[in-house]
């Protein structure tokens, strides 16, 4: 009769601690961090024996509990973290790409537009060559392509301070996650296999190490009781309890390097830091372009100028000075009297007709067009790029969450199998109660 009030008995433990599983999957189900739990059940046996020259006879003796246990797989968590990282990197690389396009201003009011436009009145201009109005413009319009040089080199700048501060962000977050993975592998190494606590527990493992490799490509090395040590380059950053802090080393012309423990470190491949490194390389880049088209401007208007001879017949001055680079670009005369329209032959304007002579495959404006038309590449490749990463992560985001999320249908089917087995549990020890008494009172 005991044995059936311990199969009951065990029976009701059991259930109520499936049934409290199940409800903790049915809150859970919209946490993106959550993975699905089983509780593990297997046969309760028993044993006895009733005289020492037989063999013990092996009885069931109910239910027994075997632990917690998450529908995971760890193959599928590292394609998502691969795939993360890959969308990740991508999706920032997209990003800061348009920005670098954006502040390049390839608009009405930007470098091109300004340049186009000073060469169509230097044609207007050789038609007139005395006309104070068209020279004031002249004027006017070579300020304006000074203007828009400067504009786009300091937004340029700006963004290249914008890209290190984003960089030193994630650093930031990274660094925390590390601190993060550092207690959860101190609490993990003291919890009970098989309990709620470890199920929790791994949960925050994998968030902290979906955060990490969101960043970079670290290795991951998994120890006893779900311990993940975290490595790069050879550097130790996470090591059980503890951390190696991730830092930006900023270049003075825009670039971005990553130290560990006062170390240098290789550029990732994958994530957003591997991102940002790349941004701030190619917006350096264009900064150097830029100063670069400054400098060839700078010199072949000046070069066309000191060709030709001023009204008075002096021969022309220097009008442009980029000895600063892009940023610093400066229009030196804004005395239409200045230009060096005539040509030394005595031409009035054998000098401006060579001005458009300029715009060749060789000139500033092909300059310009060059550095857009590489900028918009890169741009688009990198949006391709994002929208690859992105389809192959939801196919592998698709294919963990049909093991590890919650599906409120199946979580409802075993609520009402467990509440059945809990009842089933409960009626067993009534009968066994109502069986004693029985017995009972028959003396």
């Amino acid at each position: 009769m005991s044995d059936l009030f311990s199969i009951g008995l065990s029976g009701i433990r059991a259930y109520q601690r499936a049934l409290s599983t199940v409800s903790a999957n049915i809150s859970n189900a919209e946490n993106p961090n959550y993975v699905r739990r089983d509780l593990r059940l297997s046969e309760l046996s028993t044993t006895a024996s009733v005289n020492p020259f037989y063999t013990s006879q092996i009885n069931f003796g109910g239910v027994d509990i075997d632990g917690v246990a998450r529908a995971s797989d760890p193959f599928l968590e590292a394609n998502v973290r691969l795939t993360g990282a890959s969308l990740y990197g991508a999706e920032t690389r997209a990003r800061w790409m348009g920005n670098v396009e954006t502040s390049l201003n390839d608009t009405d009011h930007g470098v091109g537009a300004k340049l186009t436009k000073l060469f169509a009145m230097g044609e207007e201009l050789a038609g007139a060559p005395f006309n104070n109005i068209l020279r004031n413009q002249f004027i006017s319009d070579l300020d304006a392509a000074v203007t828009a040089m400067n504009r786009t080199a300091n937004e340029l700048a700006t963004l290249s301070g914008q890209i290190i501060g984003a960089a030193e962000q994630e650093v930031a977050v990274f660094n925390d996650a590390l601190d993060n993975l550092a207690k959860t592998n101190l609490a993990l190494r003291s919890t009970a296999d098989g309990s709620t606590k470890q199920a929790a527990l791994l949960d925050q493992r994998d968030t902290a190490l979906a955060v990490i490799t969101e960043r970079m490509d670290v290795t991951i090395s998994f120890a006893d009781k779900g311990v993940a040590n975290i490595s790069y380059d050879g550097q130790s950053l996470v090591n059980v309890g503890q951390t190696n802090a991730l830092s930006v080393s900023p270049g003075g012309d825009g670039s971005i390097g990553l130290v560990v423990g006062g170390a240098a470190v290789t550029a990732p491949s994958r994530g957003s830091l591997a991102a940002m490194v790349l941004s701030a390389a190619t917006n350096r880049d264009r900064r150097a372009e830029l100063d670069n088209l400054a400098v060839l401007f700078a010199a072949d208007v000046n070069g066309w100028q000191a060709a030709g001879e001023t009204d008075g017949g002096a021969p022309g001055s220097p009008l442009l000075d980029a000895t600063g680079g892009a940023a610093a670009l400066v229009l030196i005369s804004t005395d239409p009297a200045d230009l060096a329209l005539a040509a030394p032959s005595g031409a009035t304007n054998g000098n401006i007709m060579a001005f458009g002579a300029l715009r060749g495959p060789a000139g500033s404006e092909q300059a310009w067009t060059n550095i857009i038309s590489a900028q918009a590449i890169t741009t688009a490749s990198a949006r391709n790029e994002e929208a690859a990463a992105m389809t192959q992560h939801q196919a592998a985001r698709e294919a963990r969450d049909s093991l590890s999320s919650v599906n409120l249908d199946r979580e409802a089917a075993d609520l009402l199998r467990f509440q059945d087995a809990y009842n089933a549990s409960a009626r067993v020890i009534q009968v066994a109660r109502e069986t004693m008494q029985s017995i009972l009172a028959i003396f």
